[in-house]
């Protein structure tokens, strides 16, 4: 059996708190907390990432933390980084080998940024990598139409892109 992870980017306080709203962010919490369950009803594993800084996102600040709607548990892992992409910490890449995961399942903000960044990463990596299309948001000018250039950009580059209800009742 292929085991496979779900990793969480950036879901912090501080990017939920700028002046450009997230897009979608009700529906984005509700999508991410729902694939949360049917993660954690397959024992799966679940990998937060955290986005650090000497701005908005300060280590251990209240704007560095998970946003408070989202199911996050004290087991789960938790991956601090400070570019944006994640496969350039050692702690991932480590962990999803002494796990043997091979899938990944990615959800998070930002759309543009680390998002797209960990999908191609992954994906050039030779992990099987599935985006959740209306699980991942941003907060600029155009945010669906970047969305959607994003989940088309992403599956051309090989990325499977599912949404949350695909996941859910497959």
């Amino acid at each position: 059996m292929r085991k496979r992870a779900l990793i969480i980017i950036d879901v912090q306080r501080g990017l939920f708190e700028k002046k450009n709203e997230v897009y979608k962010s009700t529906e984005l919490i509700s999508n991410i907390n729902s694939i949360i369950d049917v993660f954690r009803k397959e024992q799966e594993k679940i990998i937060f990432v955290q986005h650090c800084n000497n701005g908005s996102l300060k280590k251990d600040s209240i704007s560095w933390q998970i946003h408070p709607e989202i199911k996050v548990k004290e087991k789960d892992m938790k991956i601090w980084k400070n570019k944006s992409n994640v496969f350039k910490e050692n702690k991932l890449i480590n962990y999803l080998e002494k796990e043997r995961i091979k899938d990944l399942v990615i959800v998070g903000l930002v759309t543009q940024g680390c998002v797209q960044a960990a999908c191609i990463s992954g994906k050039d990596s030779g992990l099987n990598i599935t985006l959740i299309g209306d699980a991942h948001s941003n907060f600029n000018k155009n945010p669906k139409e970047l969305i959607n250039h994003w989940n088309k950009r992403l599956h051309e580059h090989g990325v499977r892109i599912l949404n949350t209800a695909e996941l859910i009742n497959s």
